[in-house]
């Protein structure tokens, strides 16, 4: 074994005679422990989160959306449907507008999506609370929100819905019927999605759209695809569609929420970096008092021939010691808790739903890597400052 890094070895695993420097060097290591610990419980925590809302995003958002650049609505023609069946695409035809909500005295504007029958069974289990996907006209699913603050009751055919929509062209008139299309309709399920659409989106049988909104047989907002397409597929369907139509993935589809969940993540990684920081400065002070303690010891050294250049790579080596076996404690520490999390749920985000956690491998590689590079940072500049001071340090 190396010399240097025997003695740094020995430095690092003896006891002092001076409690202080023990002290010193006992809370150099766990700073490195727990800020590593820290660190890693957060990553995970913060991705376990993210997963988590993308995952509820993933079930309302399509793999594919298409729409029309020439206005919102637009006529699903002969030439898109021969295109989308020469990819072998199956798509959801989709009319998405807003609506007026009322029951039991209670109004709110809301969102109407209407598909047909080509929404899968397996789209449909994944966001069903409670009830029946409609199978009727006159059936449609509210999101969990808006039925608690609305009272809305599922198949209450004695109570139902009412729906209004303004109809195009008719700025004054005297009756309201002349100015709004209205239709009834009753709950025949529920959703729960995420807070926002839990509060604001209706699903409806795609024809209950077409009477409401007033639309012709083909005429749609929106084709939505959810059975994934590849890159290639979608770079051709752009190409085939042509300028009038927008091919939208689902990260373009929530391009503000994906930037916002980047900026926070790199936001917390940033915040976290900085106190490990701080936690291994205190190893700053640890290797200059165990420096201090061991003069000594290093005359001894020097005498027999160890040059100045290794006593100062002594340091170095006993400051990544520190750091490696306080990361890697730090990390099985925060693995541990985690672990905790994933099989207990002590923490909750709302009753019945714990936290989520996601055990990411890049998340332990980025806290390893950002303790070691700080870690050695900081033994290299204990070691350049015990080196330009080394000769008249051991003359005292």
């Amino acid at each position: 074994m190396n010399f240097t890094l025997y003695i740094a070895k020995r430095y690092f695993l003896s006891k002092s005679k001076n409690k202080a420097v023990n002290y010193m060097s006992i809370l150099a290591l766990l700073g490195v422990v727990f800020s590593s610990a820290a660190m890693i419980i957060v990553l995970s925590g913060f991705s376990g989160l993210k997963n988590y809302s993308l995952e509820f995003l993933s079930y309302a958002s399509p793999d594919i959306e298409i729409s029309s650049k020439k206005g919102k609505r637009f006529v699903l023609d002969e030439n898109i449907k021969i295109v989308l069946s020469d990819a072998s695409i199956d798509y959801v035809k989709c009319i998405s507008e807003r609506a007026v909500m009322s029951i039991n005295g209670g109004k709110k504007i809301i969102t109407i999506k209407s598909l047909d029958k080509n929404f899968s069974k397996r789209n449909v289990d994944s966001i069903l609370y409670a009830g029946a996907w409609p199978k009727k006209v006159e059936e449609v699913v509210v999101g969990w929100g808006l039925a608690y603050d609305l009272g809305v009751s599922l198949n209450n055919y004695e109570n139902p819905i009412n729906f209004f929509v303004p109809v195009a062209g008719k700025g004054q008139a005297f009756q309201a019927r002349d100015i709004y299309n209205s239709r009834t309709a009753v709950s025949s399920g529920i959703f729960n999605l995420n807070e926002e659409l839990n509060n604001n989106l209706v699903y409806a049988n795609f024809s209950f759209g077409q009477n409401l909104f007033g639309m012709n047989e083909d005429e749609v907002t929106s084709i939505e695809i959810y059975d994934g397409v590849s890159e290639n597929a979608t770079e051709s369907l752009k190409s085939l569609l042509g300028n009038d139509f927008y091919v939208k993935t689902k990260l373009e589809q929530n391009e503000v929420l994906y930037k916002m969940l980047k900026t926070e993540e790199l936001a917390i990684f940033l915040i976290f970096s900085l106190i490990i920081v701080v936690a291994l400065f205190n190893m700053f002070g640890a290797l200059v008092m165990v420096f201090l303690e061991k003069k000594n010891n290093l005359k001894t050294l020097s005498v027999l021939g160890l040059s100045k250049e290794k006593t100062a790579t002594l340091f170095t080596f006993h400051g990544l010691f520190i750091t490696v076996f306080g990361c890697l404690g730090g990390l099985v520490l925060g693995f541990i808790l985690l672990s905790f999390q994933s099989y207990f749920s002590i923490l909750e985000l709302a009753p019945n739903l714990p936290y989520p956690i996601s055990f990411e491998l890049k998340n332990f590689v980025l806290t390893f890597v950002v303790v070691i590079i700080v870690g050695s940072s900081v033994s290299f500049s204990v070691s350049m400052l015990i080196r330009k001071n080394l000769t008249k340090s051991l003359q005292q």
